[in-house]
């Protein structure tokens, strides 16, 4: 019986009058048609991600005429170009930006179809099917990143390389340099595929070399005991320079050291050692070449096919190498710099671009020296293919002729400086233990069948019809024909697939940069080799006697066994062993558990029955099968989720840095207020592009690619104002609410997203602890099954796991002007208004006014200032601040001089503070007869009373939280003394004001959280006016809340209110003072608008001041009023006190 007879029903025609179209080609037909489907549906609908948004904003500009630059942080140039034809087209979308990237990935798996030869017809329609459901290769198949582009090349290199051992013939020479030249222009992961194919041909060169006559035979062994003593020391220089840096980074941190051996390879310069061990490796390795050379001879090496695909794939790539000896060198390969003119050769050689130039031209002579050498007319074919190819997209058709050189230079000295930066720091089992357990476990397991079977010799596979063993496709085979029989036709399929599933695993490991999409290169190769292993499996299975002999029943039973099986282990995970309580959930799994395990007998009774009656082998085989097609179920319900249902979510770990949904409904709003209140895309709108992170910009930069009237900003200023429309990044939310005022409606998103990272810093204690806690192991069970959160929240008793706190992400606002959204339903309510809205009521009467006098000196010495906050004015006009960053208390005279200060930083919360010494003091109040000074040490809840020079009387006050405790403070940052001596704490924490004597003594309380009269958020800032009433500054609840006192000044009554147009931030910053004049004015400072109002009594408003316009105020904080009527600031964000002249209206 032949092989092809093994699996006569894939050559069955389907129809009799169309013979061509067999099971075989059907099949695989379903599965393209099937794959074009899940590449192509609702491919526009998923909102872009940070760096998809770069991709197709910088292809839209190319394809709008304002070219391309590359640039190595984006990658190679054919996904730009792609993209920017795609647009050309079809037009500009979401969707047609994906639409390269759907194709490649539609043709990846008809590549597969050629792959017959080597993965067997199985093995390939199994491959194929396994990309048509793999999550990994579903979701980059729909992903505007490089991964596909790198994958069909991949796939390319390994077939080239396959099909030149079976055949000789240079048409495979030439394929491999397209793929390599399609990889190269695509992404840096050519650098690693490259090095794993050389070696992995490097040991096959010197395998077979090896078992062959030499020509000395006594070369041989002293060859063979060169490379393994070269390869020695090359692993002892890696070893020693890892070690090295790994000393050299803990200094800084524990975690640098997988940084440290991703940069050994680059950094051996660092070491006298590490150069000494790499010299003698060297030295190792050249004598091997001699050895081979004269042991072996040249028209030996030159028969081998291995060496063929060495001197082709090393010599084009040795060019792209050049930043390894610019680095060794220990100069900077993206150093392009060349300053004009040159004074001397010395200075010649001190410019980037002089020393890259001449490196680049000894690499550049040194591969065409080799190729020609190898092989001058074919090397000279396929490096004319390779830098034709090459430099017009890395020069974009010449309009960019800098892009060969950051090209052929620039990418891999991009590639290896991001090895130290290591984006997203993902732990060094990221890979193992996170992506492949969620997402490729089906390929993962299939390459261990894979491994069973590899390892056996002589595996019959059934090939196709038309399979290359004959004698003139085989031309040439010399030793090779040995090797390449019917029985071991692939010998060469199983160890590469192998090595490049191993090999990718680590060299993507030991990287630097451990990203989510990376998991594709490794998911790919895995596929190859689990396809071919588990069609292996079904080939070795005897189908006919299966039929025969009741294999509906037996895979029944099989079925409702491993049903069976799951159904006993998943409560033991889930709820931890049955008859473990009498709660409903562990009943539950108690009756789940005994169903399970009936039925598990039964059907086990069942297969030892039918054990006796078949072969037992096909039963195991059979059961195989059937497990695997449950994990096939498994994983096309994990690849569905990931990309159809969980597109725009977080609860997916294949995604990073993902745009959210709130993104395109931001869009929606924009385009429907643009469309009725301007023409087209003409709104007006401003967008933080704040550094460092460039706030907002990505992805907004890509939808707002037509609007015309765009605004970006770093800082939020009152200029804003005037704009329809403003989106805002989290690290600005407390500077533009004083910007919008009242005059925007808010809506708040989250703008992107990251996958939850709780597996950062996992120890093996963890493991065990997951193991051992039901709650604990049902609760990640179910992040792995379902990506649900919500027990893992409960077990954990953390926050941040549903899609409206998540954690990690980044915020943003939408903010619209009430006049605009007035006039469009959605935000309107009712006719539209004509009521003019003002964002800032007080900055109509804004006044302009220099100061008097400044202290102005930021530091730690005497006189000096770090965010001072509060002020007193003592009876002598003697001044006093608490200089809160400096954790101290200054005196100066009424000239502003410095006079004394005290208090160093003591920290309650980590031990007992001693009197005298403060954490973070915010403000301070002075008795009226001058004797005592009173402050509200903030940060150990504590009051201080000290004498006028500052010698310590008592403290007192203890940190709580509530009103539970009468003199129990959280964070005070209020202080003041009527008139009869008594101390008034702005208690901020628990929103309440006390009351004490001179001594501590508690004499009463008011107020209480909340928003009615008498109730308080975030009370700071309190004062009394010449009649004894109590100002206080209710911050959050922006407004001045008045209150009256009794005839013992120790009962107060809510007597009036008034609003603030300020204080809308709840930023650390946004602390407000008052302190009220002889003549009944309320002054307030407005901390995030850096100024002053003024009010009467009765709350009307008079006026608002700042600094000068070319010296502004910053963060306004206390102020005070002196006897002569000149109003004291503190101006914090300066760090300086400035006195002022009273303004009159």
């Amino acid at each position: 019986m032949t092989e092809n007879n093994k699996s006569p029903w894939l050559d069955h025609p389907v129809f009799s009058k169309i013979p061509y179209l067999n099971y075989e080609v059907l099949i695989f037909i379903i599965i393209i048609l099937l794959t074009s489907l899940s590449r192509f549906y609702n491919l526009g609908l998923r909102v872009m991600s940070h760096d998809e948004s770069l991709h197709t904003y910088y292809s839209w500009l190319l394809y709008h005429g304002s070219g391309y630059i590359h640039n190595p942080m984006m990658h190679g140039p054919l996904q730009f170009h792609l993209i920017a034809l795609s647009y050309f087209l079809f037009g500009v979308s979401d969707f047609v930006a994906r639409f390269p990237h759907a194709i490649f990935s539609i043709f990846s798996i008809l590549l597969i179809w050629k792959w017959r030869h080597q993965l067997g017809r199985y093995g390939a329609l199994i491959s194929a099917g396994l990309m048509l459901i793999s999550p990994y290769m579903l979701y980059y198949g729909r992903y505007a990143r490089n991964e596909v582009f790198a994958g069909v090349a991949g796939i390319l290199t390994l077939y080239s390389i396959l099909r030149y051992f079976e055949s000789g013939k240079s048409r495979y020479l030439y394929l491999l340099t397209f793929s390599t030249v399609l990889h190269f222009t695509s992404k840096e992961t050519a650098f690693i595929y490259s090095a794993q194919a050389l070696l992995f041909l490097l040991v096959v060169f010197i395998y077979r070399s090896s078992r062959k006559a030499w020509k000395a035979q006594p070369y041989l062994k002293l060859f063979l005991l060169s490379l393994i003593v070269g390869a020695a020391f090359a692993f002892s220089a890696l070893g020693y320079s890892t070690l090295d840096k790994k000393q050299q980074s803990a200094a800084i941190s524990p975690t640098l050291y997988s940084q440290a051996a991703s940069q050994s390879l680059v950094e051996l310069t660092t070491s006298s050692p590490g150069n000494i061990l790499l010299a003698i490796s060297l030295s190792a390795f050249v004598f091997s070449a001699i050895l081979l050379i004269r042991g072996y001879g040249w028209e030996n090496i030159r028969k081998e096919r291995s060496f063929d695909l060495l001197m082709l794939l090393g010599t084009l790539i040795l060019p792209q190498l050049t930043a390894f000896p610019i680095k060794l060198l220990g100069w900077d390969p993206l150093d392009y710099t060349f300053n004009w003119p040159l004074v001397n050769v010395d200075a010649f050689f001190q410019q980037g671009i002089a020393r890259t130039g001449i490196v680049l031209f000894v690499m550049i002579i040194l591969s065409l020296f080799l190729g020609i050498w190898w092989n001058k007319s074919l090397w000279l074919r396929n490096a004319a293919i390779f830098y034709i190819i090459y430099t017009l997209l890395f020069t974009t058709f010449f309009t960019n002729g800098q892009g060969f050189f950051t090209g052929i230079v620039g990418s891999l000295g991009y590639w290896l400086a991001q090895q130290g930066v290591q984006r997203g720091s993902q732990p060094w089992f990221y890979f193992l233990i996170i992506q492949i357990p969620l997402y490729e476990f089906l390929p993962a397991l299939g390459s261990i069948v894979a491994c069973y079977f590899g390892l056996k010799k002589n595996i019959p596979i059934a090939l196709p019809n038309n399979s290359c063993t004959n004698d003139d496709q085989l031309n040439n085979t010399d030793d090779y024909a040995g090797i390449l029989t019917k029985s071991m036709y692939r010998s060469y399929t199983f160890p590469l697939l192998l090595w490049w599933v191993v090999s990718s695993m680590a060299a993507f490991t030991l990287a630097g940069e451990r990203m989510p999409w990376l998991t594709y290169h490794i998911a790919l190769p895995m596929i190859l080799l689990g396809g071919w292993g588990l069609g292996i499996l079904l080939e070795r299975v005897d189908w006919e006697k299966i039929r025969k002999d009741r294999s509906l029943i037996i895979t029944g039973l099989l079925l409702l066994s491993i049903g069976s099986i799951l159904g006993v282990l998943l409560p033991v995970i889930r709820f931890g062993m049955p008859f473990g309580g009498k709660d409903l959930p562990q009943l539950q799994a108690t009756a789940s558990f005994l169903v399970s395990t009936t039925t598990m007998i039964a059907s086990g009774i069942g297969l030892l029955y039918m054990w006796k009656v078949q072969d037992i082998k096909q039963i195991l085989k059979l059961a195989l099968i059937s497990f695997f097609v449950v994990l096939a179920l498994m994983t096309a319900r994990t690849s569905i989720r990931a990309s159809f249902v969980n597109y725009d979510k977080a609860t997916e770990y294949l995604v990073y840095a993902h745009g959210t949904r709130g993104i395109k409904d931001i869009m929606n709003q924009i385009e429907e207020i643009s469309n009725r209140t301007s023409s087209g895309y003409n709104l007006e709108i401003a967008y933080d592009a704040s550094a460092p992170d460039t706030g907002v910009s990505w992805p907004f930069t890509w939808y707002f690619r037509d609007y015309t009237n765009l605004h970006s900003f770093d800082q939020p200023s009152k200029a804003l104002r005037d704009t329809p429309v403003i989106i805002v990044d989290q690290k600005n939310f407390t500077k533009i609410e004083p910007v919008v005022g009242d005059a925007y409606y808010r809506f708040d998103y989250i703008r992107m997203w990251w996958p939850n990272q709780d597996y950062f810093n996992l120890t093996w204690k963890d493991f065990w602890n997951v193991l051992k806690t039901p709650e604990l192991r049902s609760s990640i069970f179910d992040i792995w099954l379902n990506r649900d959160f919500s027990k893992y929240s409960e077990v954990t008793g953390r926050p941040g796991f549903t899609l409206t706190d998540w954690i990690p992400s980044d915020l943003m606002r939408l903010y619209i002007r009430k006049d605009i959204a007035s006039s469009i339903w959605n935000y309107g309510i009712g006719a539209s208004s004509t009521t003019e809205i003002v964002a800032d009521p007080y900055e109509k009467s804004q006044v302009l006014l220099q100061a008097n006098t400044i202290v102005d000196e930021y530091g730690q010495d005497n006189g000096q200032f770090n965010s001072p906050r509060g002020i007193a004015i003592a009876p002598d006009g003697s001044i006093f601040i608490a200089d809160t960053g400096n954790n101290r208390i200054e005196h100066f005279s009424s000239a502003g001089n410095f006079i004394t200060s005290w208090g160093p930083l003591a920290d309650g919360a980590k031990s007992p503070a001693p009197a005298g010494m403060f954490n973070e003091p915010w403000d301070l109040a002075v008795s009226p007869d001058g004797k005592w000074v009173f402050v509200a040490d903030t940060w150990n809840h504590r009051i201080q009373k000290f004498s006028e020079n500052g010698d310590p009387i008592t403290t007192w006050g203890v940190p709580s939280y509530g009103q539970g405790e009468p003199l129990g403070f959280w964070g005070p940052r209020g202080i003041t003394v009527d008139s009869f001596g008594h101390v008034f704490v702005s208690d901020t924490g628990n929103k309440r004001i006390v009351i004490t004597d001179e001594d501590g003594n508690f004499l009463g309380q008011f107020g209480s959280a909340g928003m009615a009269p008498g109730q308080f958020d975030e009370p700071v800032g309190i004062a009394f006016d010449q009649n004894g009433q109590l100002f206080v500054a209710d911050t959050w609840n922006r407004r001045i809340q008045v209150f009256s006192p009794d005839e013992t000044g120790l009962n107060f009554t809510f007597t009036s209110e008034w609003d603030i147009s300020g204080w809308y931030g709840q930023s650390l910053d946004n602390k407000p003072y008052i302190t009220v004049s002889t003549t009944g004015h309320v002054f307030i400072t407005d901390p995030d608008n850096s100024r002053i109002i003024e009010f009467e009594k009765s709350g009307n408003f008079i006026q608002t001041w700042v600094g000068k316009m070319q010296d502004p105020l910053n963060i306004t904080s206390g102020l005070a009023i002196d006897e002569s009527g000149n109003i004291w600031v503190v101006d914090s964000g300066n760090n300086r006190i400035l006195k002022f002249n009273l303004p009159t209206n």
